[in-house]
């Protein structure tokens, strides 16, 4: 199931993006690197035993520690999508892409991995979390904020060198020209959270402070979501 919805969501979006423009051509790649995406392929790769190779036998550690990884933003997946049915608002912020004119319907259609993908996968495993996941999904993290930051863009728009200052403010109202990446937090904390307690950018820090103070914070909180939800539900 994990390998058939992976190559689901990345076929899909793929060919979305032969008929949304040049922007999302672009983009659609580079969004297809965050964690949340790659741990789909990882937890497919290293759940299904495909054969009894280095390369494909089954390692349901890797799995896991993929889970540890994205285990904070996907718990407050829940609680954003649960508020916003009953509120219509999303208090912490991590879903709140879903109701921007940038997002077309095949990403809304193909999101719903942010609510199973751990549950799916701690269940696939068989076996409890140890300490040697909450380790490996350290590097897993650092590995794909640094690749993150070197590798794309803040945001991607489509403007003339020669545009004038109300030009580009209006082309980043269009999603046709502009399209906000921010790929794994690796420029800045996702602009729709706003609670004051996470916020590490505010003195404009350089590129090794910010992110310093990024990977000590979520490892922080991975660390919190392991001990207490993600190890206690792997029993």
């Amino acid at each position: 199931f994990l390998f058939a919805y992976t190559a689901l969501l990345f076929g899909t979006r793929c060919l979305s993006s032969f008929t949304a423009g040049r922007l999302r051509q672009h983009a659609v790649f580079y969004e297809l690197t965050w964690l949340c995406n790659t741990t789909l392929f990882m937890s497919a790769c290293s759940l299904g035993g495909w054969s009894n190779s280095w390369v494909l036998r089954r390692r349901p550690a890797v799995a896991t520690a993929f889970c540890v990884s994205v285990s904070v933003d996907q718990i407050l997946w829940y609680l954003d999508v649960m508020v916003y049915f009953a509120t219509g608002r999303f208090p912490v912020g991590v879903a709140k892409y879903l109701t921007w004119t940038q997002t077309l319907w095949i990403d809304k259609m193909t999101c719903t991995h942010h609510l199973w993908t751990i549950p799916l996968a701690l269940y696939g495993s068989r076996q409890p979390l140890t300490l040697d996941s909450y380790k490996l999904n350290v590097a897993i993290v650092a590995t794909h904020v640094l690749l993150s930051r070197w590798l794309t863009s803040e945001s991607i728009m489509i403007a003339s060198k020669d545009a004038s200052e109300e030009q580009s403010a209006n082309a980043r109202q269009d999603p046709s020209k502009y399209r906000y990446l921010n790929v794994n937090l690796s420029h800045s904390l996702w602009k729709d959270i706003k609670l004051d307690f996470v916020q590490i950018s505010r003195d404009e820090p350089g590129c090794f402070q910010y992110m310093f103070r990024l990977l000590l914070r979520w490892q922080v909180f991975n660390l919190m979501t392991f001990v207490l939800v993600l190890r206690p539900l792997s029993h």
